[in-house]
């Protein structure tokens, strides 16, 4: 859409800031801390003397939060959004420590030191939401979706029955492939594609993608998906075949592979074709990887498979 108020302002490759303008200014995620510099640049390049008002969380991973405390220190009255258990992970030591070391490696992977470093205590969430929540926002209203498979503590929104950002439990469309991204719920990702189609949206949008569109149809992002075919639903079918499909794949490769290494080293070569190190690094995969075969093993094949 020309002139849309929905821009990307991510400082990096992994599109995980999105900027929704308005009366008062929005941003779905806040990328990594290696990149903040760039992402705030780009949101004041945006927005010019007006403030950044709030940041809408969709769940915990570093890659989707780190930016936060950068973004506190440029707009001190901002308000973070998030849900009850990405509040109660943030206030971990434990959790804080690992958002660390995580970003510290993402800024290794593009040649950096280490990540700037931030106050701990500004990477938190200043107000809890939860399932049919509305914030109005001025110009904007915006629907909380509670939509767990990825993590416990994901969440989605929809603008104004126009846009819905969907939680990166619904999965990723790469370059190459579609990326399952279900890490504590195979069922739980099923549930939110269904949840979400079922929210009235006329445009879906894809974390570390963006908002698809009809040019998108016939690509490696909506493969076999013809333009004139393009439509909401069509999205959430694609999205739901996605998750029973590569649910199947994966399920065949823990009974060829009988080593986790070897079950590891199969699912990165099938599902992270494509994907440039800045955008999300091997490592980050990996760890996500081998969540997901967990998941699968305990959803999947407890009773499924005669051999375990």
């Amino acid at each position: 859409m020309k002139n849309d108020y929905i821009v990307c302002v991510c400082g990096d490759a992994s599109r995980a800031a999105y900027l929704i303008k308005g009366e008062k200014n929005v941003l779905f995620d806040a990328g990594m801390a290696y990149s903040a510099d760039k992402m705030i640049k780009n949101i004041k390049r945006e927005l010019g003397d007006r403030p950044l008002d709030a940041v809408l969380l969709s769940h915990s991973h570093y890659d989707h939060i780190s930016g936060v405390p950068f973004l506190r220190k440029e707009w001190p009255d901002l308000v973070v959004y998030g849900s009850a258990y990405a509040k109660k992970i943030l206030e971990k030591p434990s959790a804080k420590k690992t958002m660390r070391e995580l970003s510290d490696a993402a800024a290794q992977g593009v040649g950096l030191t280490k990540a700037p470093d931030y106050r701990d205590e500004d990477l938190m969430v200043d107000k809890v939401v939860k399932e049919e929540d509305i914030l109005d926002f001025g110009g904007h209203k915006i629907t909380v979706f509670e939509t767990p498979g990825h993590t416990k503590c994901s969440l989605s929104y929809m603008v104004d029955h126009d846009v819905i950002f969907a939680s990166e439990t619904v999965g990723v469309t790469t370059s190459e492939v579609y990326m399952p991204c279900y890490l504590v719920g195979y069922q739980m990702s099923l549930d939110a594609v269904e949840k979400l189609r079922h929210a009235g949206a006329k445009r879906i949008f894809i974390t570390h993608v963006g908002i698809l569109t009809p040019e998108d149809a016939g690509t490696a992002l909506l493969p076999g998906l013809k333009k004139e075919e393009f439509s909401a639903d069509r999205v959430w079918d694609y999205l739901e075949a996605g998750l029973k499909r590569t649910k199947d794949e994966i399920v065949e490769i823990i009974r060829k592979y009988p080593t986790e290494e070897e079950q590891l080293k199969i699912m990165l070569a099938t599902y992270h074709k494509g994907v440039k190190q800045e955008e999300q690094p091997d490592f980050a995969f990996l760890l996500n990887a081998a969540a997901t075969l967990k998941v699968i093993r305990r959803e999947c094949m407890n009773d499924a498979d005669p051999e375990r």
